[in-house]
């Protein structure tokens, strides 16, 4: 709707879903009846797929240098940088409305997440499933900074998303387990940067005072979670079941405890259930994901339980999406009610 020039009658706009995989790019087109007409051989498209593959490749390579170059000159001039992690679009002007050149004016370095994510791992297992490249070159790069007495990181968000939710409480752990600050900032409730310039000068006064007060980072950091396995020991432990389906878990609560299970089923869900979730679960989650952690930290904090007889059942798809991470952020919410 915003490109006028596609209404032009001698302009053809093609728009298929096309992956991106040098391997099955060339199947895929051939595929298509919007390819049909330019006959295009199978030969013709493997060799540009190739082609394509190497210079996104020869990119990538171009952009961790960059970020290497950048890194070592502001440790020889002993300068400090912002590495600002985001989605791929925020890079479009028209989206941070110029946040990188804010930054530089106040004299600190801007480095790409991106640029240097490729120079270390997270350690493993993260509280939370990291499932997606993007997410993963997040954590990347959150570690990277952790390791770097003159690097802080700026994340930017630019849209209440249930998955971005996900990271950013992720990349808060792992920069607090390095004594490091944490700076998010959803771009896209500003129309200027004046918000945005205190938030960052905030930022640089935070970093100068910790020079002046030889604050370092914790080099033995540790953001890993710890896990408590469900035993045959544990059998007869209370098990709290969430409510999902009313109908069906009422027949789920009565199976499980024919086979020998204390499972409780939640069945209320109140005002109270919704303010408990609020509060230990990120705003921008998806709602059931509020609904769910709300229903357990409530019931565990009512001093109904034996807090070392209880186990918590999550009875929700654990899908591909946000759905993935109620787990974790199960987890979160328990570590932070104690």
């Amino acid at each position: 709707n915003n490109v006028e020039e596609l209404k032009d009658k001698d302009i053809t706009f093609l728009n298929p879903f096309l992956p991106f995989d040098a391997k099955t790019l060339a199947e895929t087109i051939l595929g298509l009846p919007e390819f049909k007409k330019y006959n295009f051989t199978k030969k013709e498209l493997l060799n540009a797929a190739k082609l394509a593959e190497e210079e996104y490749q020869h990119c990538r390579a171009d952009i961790h240098a960059e970020g290497a170059k950048a890194v070592e000159y502001l440790e020889k001039k002993h300068l400090k940088g912002i590495v600002l992690a985001g989605r791929p679009y925020h890079v479009d002007p028209e989206i941070n409305h110029g946040i990188d050149t804010l930054i530089t004016s106040l004299g600190l370095g801007v480095i790409t997440g991106d640029s240097i994510a490729n120079q270390t791992e997270p350690k493993a297992p993260l509280r939370v499933v990291n499932q997606w490249v993007y997410h993963a070159r997040l954590y990347s790069a959150a570690d990277f900074v952790g390791k770097h007495d003159n690097l802080e990181l700026v994340q930017l968000n630019s849209f209440g998303c249930g998955v971005d939710a996900v990271t950013t409480d992720q990349v808060e752990e792992i920069l607090s387990s390095y004594n490091k600050m944490y700076t998010l900032i959803k771009i896209d409730e500003v129309n200027n940067l004046g918000a945005v310039r205190i938030r960052i000068r905030s930022l640089l006064a935070s970093m100068n005072k910790r020079e002046k007060d030889n604050v370092c980072t914790n080099c033995d950091a540790d953001y890993t979670v710890k896990k408590v396995m469900f035993t045959k020991d544990m059998k007869d432990y209370t098990i709290l079941c969430p409510q999902m389906a009313p109908i069906h878990f009422e027949l789920i609560e009565t199976a499980v405890r024919s086979c020998g299970y204390n499972l409780e089923l939640l069945r209320n869900c109140t005002q109270h259930t919704v303010e408990t979730g609020l509060k230990y679960v990120n705003n921008d989650a998806c709602y059931p994901s509020i609904l769910v952690t709300g229903q357990m930290i409530e019931a565990l904090e009512s001093g109904k339980y034996d807090l070392n007889k209880t186990a918590l059942i999550m009875s929700q798809t654990g899908g591909g999406c946000r759905a993935t991470n109620y787990i974790g952020f199960i987890r979160k919410a328990l570590k932070d009610a104690g």
